[in-house]
């Protein structure tokens, strides 16, 4: 998994979710809204979704997908495989006492299978 996760809120655009996509070398950001102490998942916004937007300045909020799946930190490789596998996603956010801790992306279970 990858961990510290680069997050956005609801009003960033997609030039700096791509930005922020270049910087981190990461394929996706989990958009979140900070609520007082706590902080909400609200959706993800992946490469896939910004490729065909070629104005920066439309909000994430439109473009994102607002379902998410997440794992509890102490799913196996093989549980979390499973469950990328039965929802046909390459990203699952990884939660540990509510907080998000980390993301597993498809391209981590190819690290994980060449020993990287």
């Amino acid at each position: 998994m990858t961990s510290p996760v680069a997050t956005a809120v609801l009003d960033s655009d997609v030039g700096r979710i791509r930005d922020l996509m270049n910087l981190k070398n990461c394929s996706a950001i989990p958009i979140v809204e900070i609520k007082g102490e706590n902080i909400l998942i609200r959706g993800i916004v992946t490469k896939n979704d910004i490729v065909g937007v070629f104005d920066d300045t439309v909000k994430v909020s439109q473009i994102m997908k607002r379902s998410t799946y997440v794992v509890d930190s102490d799913y196996t490789a093989q549980e979390a495989a499973k469950l990328m596998l039965q929802h046909k996603t390459h990203h699952l956010l990884v939660l540990e006492e509510g907080n998000l801790v980390g993301m597993i992306s498809s391209l981590d279970f190819v690290r994980l299978s060449a020993n990287w």
